[in-house]
């Protein structure tokens, strides 16, 4: 049995290093209220319910771009993926010990974020205020950051360079600021897939002309929840937009 495969030793012992800092946030806990257990294992359930989550929200399809086989498998998962999809996107393995590191790494985040919000609980004297100042508390500190974490924190994306990297930076530039797929609703975009589609062109024009290239693109709203795919079709020369399609984000990209 295959324990990891998309992580390496660098990533185990950093993995380890977490371990030991968790260890101290718990520790800082059990000094700061006698319910710590009660932070422990809510933390743990929160980050395996995100870890099982994350293999839902944050799916790389099978893809061509940046791959050195014919399609490389897709994956599943998120800080750090876990699982592979094979070439129809059904399932195909899931690898425990890269759940596990993903399962470590989320559960850092959210008890870094309940340290995080006792300080400013402390800060703001949180028990005595009102009913309604709670609420803002619970709306500013702890929904909204983690709403607006697509701004900051990239989603998964498959690793491109060269040509394929300048099209593919090219087409998030013309989603966002030419058809404004971004903003109050779509937070991020992250790339899918590059496939380039050769066109004719008039036999005055030499006939067979440079394909153009066609970026995929996955549209997340607040909490990393997939909102649909955008397919941006560019001219010959991988600059100037032909055309955005909306697209499901079941099935593939492509088969539209």
């Amino acid at each position: 049995m295959t324990w990891f495969y998309f992580s390496d030793r660098t990533d185990q012992l950093f993995a380890g290093i977490g371990l030991a800092l968790g260890v101290l946030m718990v520790l800082w806990w059990r000094e700061q209220s006698p319910s710590w257990y009660g932070v422990l294992a809510g933390s743990l359930l929160a980050s395996a319910l995100l870890a099982l989550g994350s293999a839902y929200l944050f799916v790389l399809p099978p893809r061509l771009v940046g791959c050195v086989e014919e399609i490389c498998p897709g994956q599943l998962g998120y800080p750090l993926p876990f699982g592979q999809l094979g070439p129809g996107g059904e399932r195909s393995r899931i690898f425990l010990g890269d759940f596990l590191l993903n399962m470590e790494l989320l559960w850092l985040a959210v008890l870094g974020s309940s340290v995080a919000w006792r300080f400013l609980a402390l800060a703001v004297d949180l028990p005595r205020r009102t009913l309604r100042g709670k609420a803002l508390f619970l709306f500013l500190a702890v929904l909204l950051p983690w709403a607006l974490l697509p701004r900051f924190a990239p989603p998964p994306q498959p690793p491109v360079q060269g040509e394929a990297l300048r099209v593919a930076v090219n087409a998030q530039r013309v989603a966002e600021v030419t058809y404004r797929i971004t903003g109050l609703w779509v937070q991020r975009l992250a790339l899918e897939d590059v496939r380039w589609i050769p066109i004719q062109v008039p036999a005055v024009l030499q006939g067979i002309g440079q394909p153009q290239a066609q970026v995929c693109l996955r549209g997340y709203t607040y909490f990393y929840i997939p909102w649909q795919r955008y397919r941006i079709t560019l001219d010959r020369v991988g600059v100037t937009p032909v055309q955005m399609e909306p697209l499901p984000l079941a099935g593939s990209c492509w088969q539209y």
